[in-house]
């Protein structure tokens, strides 16, 4: 257990100093992301795979986000599994009505191939979202969005922690489902990872949004997130 919580404060330790190298000078946001995600294998080929967690804190941003999305996952076969669940967002905005947006979501993740050791992912999802601001009676606005994500993970390596760390990367696009579909956000990510014990494991991200508002336009970037993801599996 000492040893456990002395890779928690390194990881820790490791999070406060990428807060400092890597927010911008100006222009585009800095922002902090912190999740827990639960997870719970309730029958053969299923789990619960749920996340909960807070953005905006140590930021520059004008809001904070609390979160909670419940999801079980299926393994049809070792390299495709199904994905599903349901959305809740709190947004607590300084100067503006905050909001709640709430909407279900389901995805396909398939693996492969596997060259040299890092594994090749690609993640297929479909968000329906309802969003409204929870000042007053408006009405909510419904948005149908799609995100597909080709990410890659390293084999372990077995460096600074006992158990060593991985690498894992990906690049992500958003798309609002409309005639035609429009994508209008860009997500690149680079992060490690270790897994500290039989229940814990954990990840530090570095995330950079692009951003554009019509199809004509380029893209720029908007924020830059540090994020760090907590995981702990039930026995």
């Amino acid at each position: 257990m000492k040893k456990f919580w002395i890779r928690i404060c390194s990881l820790g330790i490791v999070f406060v100093l990428a807060l400092v190298v890597l927010r911008p000078a100006g222009g585009a946001d800095f922002q902090t992301w912190s999740d827990l995600t639960t997870i719970y294998r309730f029958a053969d080929g299923w789990r619960y795979d749920g996340d909960q967690g807070l953005r905006g804190v140590l930021s520059d941003s004008d809001f904070n986000l609390f979160y909670f999305r419940p999801s079980v996952r299926y393994r049809v076969k070792p390299w495709f599994t199904v994905h599903g669940g349901i959305r809740f967002f709190k947004t607590f905005f300084d100067d503006e009505d905050d909001t709640f947006e709430i909407g279900p979501w389901q995805g396909l993740r398939f693996v492969g191939p596997v060259i040299g050791g890092y594994a090749i992912s690609h993640y297929l999802r479909f968000e329906e979202r309802m969003i409204w601001q929870t000042e007053g009676d408006s009405d909510f606005d419904f948005t149908l969005r799609t995100r597909y994500q080709l990410g890659t993970r390293s084999p372990n390596y077995d460096v600074i922690f006992q158990n060593g760390i991985y690498l894992i990367g990906s690049i992500e696009a958003f798309m609002d489902v409309d005639d035609p579909i429009f994508v209008n956000r860009m997500r690149y990510n680079i992060g490690t990872g270790s897994k500290f014990s039989d229940a814990w494991r954990a990840q530090l991200h570095y995330l950079v949004h692009q951003d554009r508002q019509s199809a004509g336009a380029a893209f720029t970037t908007t924020e830059h997130i540090v994020r760090l993801r907590l995981f702990y599996t039930f026995k």
